[in-house]
């Protein structure tokens, strides 16, 4: 397991580069500095791209080079794209699950106050978000229908 941190005084870029592997992960806006995807490109009078995009390489033992990229466009609406060829945000999520990067439950990323906000879960809360982390939602499906192939074949003898 490896773990890299991003540090610096104040002003040096530290948020936003946060902000945009989140968004290139697929956070949403509203979690990010904008209310809406669009609030998120760069517009200065006169001097607006119209679209923003992040690209993040990703270095896959198994799999090589994965870049994934996230673009938002002026009306709003945003593009996924795995190695250039368009995805759907399931499919997009799905590559990212297969990684163990959760966006629901933001587990690649530990912001500011991120700890604090851990610590005072009520432990409902916690075991939900640790079992989601953990992934225990497939296992726990999976145990529980051999469970049941088991108990029913132990009541066929």
């Amino acid at each position: 397991v490896s773990t890299q941190s991003t540090w610096g005084p104040n002003g040096s870029g530290k948020s936003n580069t946060m902000d945009a592997i989140s968004f290139v992960l697929g956070v949403r806006a509203s979690h990010l500095r904008g209310s809406s995807l669009k609030d998120l490109i760069y517009n200065v009078e006169g001097d607006s791209q119209g679209k923003a995009s992040v690209s993040l390489f990703f270095n896959s033992v198994d799999d090589g080079e994965i870049i994934f990229k996230r673009t938002v466009k002026a009306d709003g609406t945003a593009e996924y794209r795995i190695n250039n060829v368009q995805k759907t945000w399931d499919e997009y999520d799905e590559v990212l699950k297969k990684f163990h990067i959760l966006t629901k439950a933001k587990n690649f990323l530990v912001f500011q106050g991120d700890v604090e906000n851990v610590a005072q879960k009520s432990p409902k809360d916690l075991t939900a978000l640790l079992e989601m982390v953990m992934g225990i939602k497939k296992k726990k499906k999976k145990y529980e229908k051999k469970k049941k192939k088991k108990k029913k074949k132990s009541t066929l003898r």
